[in-house]
């Protein structure tokens, strides 16, 4: 069918300022037009209003087109013979869902807006409460690569913007596996430390006032907010993640405040008595029970290595005893 481009909507659930177009694939299209002309791989469907129609899939193809009419490429009157199909709503978002998914990368933007699309339409469809949609009831919804995995992340993730640890523009462009890591320590920090204020507070005879929690709560988001973007911009800046726990404590204590008595981090304290040295004796007790079978040159290197935490141990207890 002969569609006017001016005629041409996105996909009504394809938020394009949440779901971005690619560059790299507009810039790639447009010189593909300029060199062969434009060939469709466009699908539509009529609006609501008979006048419009509304992409399935075909965005990045549609703004390249608009930006060869603004560059006087093409007519701005410009004709697409297109395909017109009679497709629902929910086979929109599952086309929007996989458009593109194999062939560039997928940011986690892109997956955080999919995932609030099909939370909404589901809760909109079925009548289900919001909590009560799970991350197997989008990813059966959405199939393909959507594992359950990555959707909870997203719900997760979702979750953390909501109640303001994390703004959006932090995770902004990052990858999936980059945005998870930095979602999870912010997670980490949030509970462990909205958890021991409140076990201070309580353990005062009079009761928690809904005022001190609501202080609290501010308190905590505010330094997991920033620990949120200075390990955004770590990785940014071409750090890793490996270096993510100590970037976070150095946000951490930036976050503290002057008074000496209120120095100490809730996320060290944590750490501190995590602390076991279980596997590693239970990784000795093995070797010696085998020790007859062990090498000369095996049986000296334990011994250099047993001597030589004994020694860093002892002066680990000298520091904290100082």
């Amino acid at each position: 069918m002969k569609i006017s481009l001016k005629d041409l909507r996105p996909n009504p659930y394809r938020d394009l300022a949440r779901y971005p177009i690619v560059r790299q694939k507009v810039e790639s299209i447009k010189a593909s037009i300029r060199s062969t002309g434009f060939w469709d791989n466009v699908l539509v469907r009529k609006a609501d209003d008979d006048v419009h129609f509304e992409l399935a899939y075909g965005h990045h193809r549609l703004e390249a087109l608009k930006e060869l009419v603004h560059e006087e490429v093409i007519q701005k009157d410009y004709v697409l013979d297109v395909p017109v199909r009679k497709i629902d709503d929910a086979t929109m978002i599952r086309i929007m869902a996989n458009e593109n998914m194999e062939e560039f990368k997928v940011t986690t933007e892109i997956i955080d807006e999919t995932v609030r699309v099909t939370r909404e339409f589901i809760m909109r469809e079925t009548k289900t409460p919001m909590m009560d949609i799970s991350a197997s009831d989008i990813s059966q919804f959405l199939g393909g690569c959507w594992t359950e995995d990555k959707v909870e992340v997203a719900l997760q993730r979702l979750s953390l913007f909501d109640r303001g640890t994390i703004q959006r523009d932090q995770l902004k462009g990052l990858s999936h596996t980059a945005a998870r890591s930095i979602q999870r320590e912010v997670a980490r920090v949030e509970k462990t430390m909205a958890r021991d204020e409140m076990e201070r507070l309580e353990t005062d005879d009079e009761e928690v006032t809904e005022q001190e929690r609501k202080r609290v709560r501010a308190q905590v988001q505010q330094v997991a907010n920033h620990v949120a973007q200075v390990l955004s911009d770590h990785i940014r800046g071409g750090g890793t993640m490996g270096e993510a726990k100590e970037k976070s404590i150095e946000a951490q204590i930036e976050m503290l405040p002057e008074d000496a008595e209120a120095r100490s981090l809730s996320t060290i304290d944590a750490a501190a008595r995590a602390v076991n040295a279980k596997d590693f004796e239970r990784k000795i007790e093995m070797l010696m029970r085998y020790r007859d079978h062990m090498s000369e040159d095996a049986r000296k290197e334990v011994q250099d290595k047993l001597r030589d935490l004994a020694a860093w141990c002892k002066q680990m207890m000298e520091q904290l005893n100082s």
